[in-house]
């Protein structure tokens, strides 16, 4: 036959709640407390590389916009050498140009000068040439 001790009962229902105490003190409360220490530091680990990431890509778009500016003031600086590489380019063969047409006006000087100057000694020597030339012709004809 089927009988109940009261008395085991009453001892296997205080051994259970003096088992399920003592687990819930010295087991489950210390573990549950060491996870969660472990997930806090988890998430502060996953913050801490969610905000390296965003300064990284803050540095990134810094770092490319500063690029575009060195980019565009050297280009700037390029187009302002090459415009007075233009203008000095312009002056020395404006320069140039001057020089060779004061040559040029000299050199004609000098020219037409010695041309007047052989012109003259031509003419002078022409007479004599002239008076040969007929006494010549004329010793021929007689």
């Amino acid at each position: 036959m089927l009988s109940i001790n009261i008395s085991e009962l009453i001892w296997t229902f205080i051994n259970f709640f003096l088992l399920l105490f003592l687990l819930k003190r010295f087991l489950y409360t210390p573990v549950s407390q060491f996870m969660e220490q472990r997930q806090a530091k988890i998430d502060a680990g996953l913050e801490a590389e969610r905000e390296a990431r965003r300064e990284a890509e803050e540095n990134r778009e810094k770092l490319s916009e500063a690029r575009a500016e060195a980019r565009a003031e050297a280009a700037q600086l390029v187009g302002a050498a090459h415009g007075e590489d233009t203008r000095r380019g312009a002056e020395v063969i404006a320069a140039a140009k001057g020089e060779a047409k004061a040559a040029l006006k000299t050199g004609q000087a000098d020219l037409d000068a010695l041309c007047a100057k052989e012109r003259a000694a031509l003419n002078a020597g022409a007479g004599d040439l002239s008076a040969q030339l007929a006494a010549r012709l004329l010793g021929r004809e007689e």
